[in-house]
């Protein structure tokens, strides 16, 4: 798991500092630098492959240096140094006299950290990353031949994943009661018939490179395109999580893509459970109901203190980035919240109460 992030000169973040727990929440104004701290860690993992180019691969492509260098001080280097398990992780990424290059270093210490670094850090071995813009839904989805990214980098496998392993049994930690059976199969229908009210069943269309899904609501069978996105969105979040061995880290962006608020609260459900587990989470979100949903989990006793970060981005006066943790009480209130931070709902009706004109 990553327990720490040191960030500097990349973007709009000048330098940077997280500690992370089991399930970590990224909040905050837009431009502010969460997907740039998502992207330092895919340049880290990224950077296990020597590419020739360490700002663009197959996980980030960014530009050149020019373009992703923190402008407002004038930064000469991007500095990534990740702390994982007592390993250490250091990458510093500089301008060449090439035109549109860049040279990458890397600094792990002692010779023998390297193994164990990359059995955490990199894709599909404890590390997973589904973007915001995953696949959606399709009549058939495509089977994977390849030996890397397994889920796909932005989910497009997950459905013929599920249809390889969907008899293998999972860690008592990751099977809730109720399902039909603890395979990857009975415990993927059961969160998503609890969140959605739907199951899925998927079948391998002989000779072709293709798999078909459908959706069962009730006694009725459905094309996956005649039913709502938000279903298929969620396909992916659920099928990776599940799937994660203890000790992995995901990072997902944007949990809540078309999905209904209860739905996003139930999801917040599925997600804590899973970080319970011990598998770590990391989320970028905009959601409210997500955000809530942690506080629920705190109130109840689900999450302690040392289990969860909440982390709000802004941007200060010289538009670089800073970061306020969110603190929550054991009743779930939150402590001294910055402004900006899910507060538009109280705005807003003190607009209707008439009791501000303020834009």
């Amino acid at each position: 798991m990553i327990e720490r992030i040191r960030v500097q000169g990349l973007k709009s973040i000048d330098d940077l500092k997280l500690e992370f727990s089991r399930i970590n929440i990224l909040v905050g104004t837009n431009s502010s630098g969460k997907s740039t701290l998502i992207q330092s860690i895919l340049l880290a993992s990224q950077s296990l492959e020597r590419i020739n180019c360490p700002l663009n691969g197959n996980l980030v492509s960014l530009g050149d240096f020019r373009e992703v260098r923190n402008f407002i001080t004038n930064a000469k280097t991007i500095d990534i140094d990740l702390q994982l398990d007592g390993h250490t992780h250091s990458i510093t990424i500089l301008e060449t006299d090439r035109e549109d290059s860049s040279e990458l270093r890397v600094n792990n210490g002692h010779e023998e950290l390297k193994p164990a670094i990359k059995d955490q850090l990199a894709i599909d071995e404890g590390l997973y990353y589904l973007s915001s813009s995953r696949i959606g839904h399709k009549d058939i989805y495509e089977k994977n031949y390849s030996n890397i990214y397994k889920f796909g980098l932005l989910g497009e496998y997950c459905l013929y994943y599920f249809e390889k392993h969907k008899d293998q049994i999972l860690d008592k930690t990751m099977t809730r009661s109720g399902a039909f059976s603890n395979s990857l199969e009975g415990q993927v229908n059961y969160w998503l018939k609890h969140i959605i009210g739907v199951e899925l069943s998927t079948m391998d269309i002989i000779g072709t490179d293709k798999i078909k899904a459908s959706f069962r609501h009730g006694t009725r069978d459905m094309r996956t395109k005649n039913v709502g996105s938000g279903i298929s969105y969620l396909i992916s979040i659920i099928i990776m999580c599940l799937s994660l061995e203890a000790g992995d880290t995901i990072m997902i962006e944007n949990p809540e893509i078309h999905l209904h608020p209860k739905a996003q609260s139930k999801l917040t459900e599925f997600l804590v459970f899973v970080a319970k587990a011990n598998r770590q989470i990391i989320l970028e979100t905009h959601s409210d109901h997500i955000f809530n949903g942690i506080r629920v989990a705190v109130s109840r006793g689900e999450l302690w203190q040392a289990d969860y970060t909440i982390n709000f981005f802004s941007l200060d006066e010289k538009h670089c980035t800073k970061v306020n943790p969110i603190e929550i009480s054991k009743r779930g209130r939150v402590i001294d919240g910055p402004e900006g931070l899910f507060d538009q709902f109280e705005i807003d009706i003190d607009k209707m109460l008439g009791l501000t004109c303020n834009d």
